[in-house]
């Protein structure tokens, strides 16, 4: 039997928490204009519907999170949340952007781009919109 070492994982450099307030502070303004649009749309409480759009930080990953209410009968949850954007901190705005299928998996789309990239990248394309 031959024994052969195996390549090391590349250590993830750790976000501080300077970054990650750049990072909120830099998608604000589009959180905001999500939030006016959320308040333009008629709820139908027939169903599950969006009452507020936030970010947050998980490790090293930023994501675009929708919170949902449902008041109808034989609902499962009162709440919920879900999540469509992620950004992988890799390094100082350098992330990897994917967002969440309807499979049920993260999709990764690109690697490497920057903040500006990524809020274009959100702007231009309706995937990467929330969904309410």
């Amino acid at each position: 039997m031959l024994w052969i070492p195996s390549q090391s994982k590349a250590i993830k450099q750790k976000v501080s928490d300077k970054q990650k307030d750049v990072v909120t502070a830099f998608f604000e303004a589009l959180i905001l204009q999500y939030k006016k649009k959320l308040q333009k749309v008629k709820s139908n409480k027939k169903f599950n519907y969006a009452t507020d759009i936030y970010t947050t930080w998980y490790r090293n990953y930023f994501y675009f999170c929708e919170k949902y209410k449902a008041v109808f009968e034989n609902r499962i949850a009162d709440e919920f949340e879900t999540k469509f954007v992620r950004l992988e901190f890799i390094s100082e705005n350098n992330f990897n952007f994917s967002y969440f299928r309807h499979t049920g998996q993260w999709h990764l789309v690109i690697e490497n781009i920057s903040l500006t990239e990524c809020l274009e990248m959100m702007n231009d394309n309706p995937n990467f919109q929330p969904s309410f």
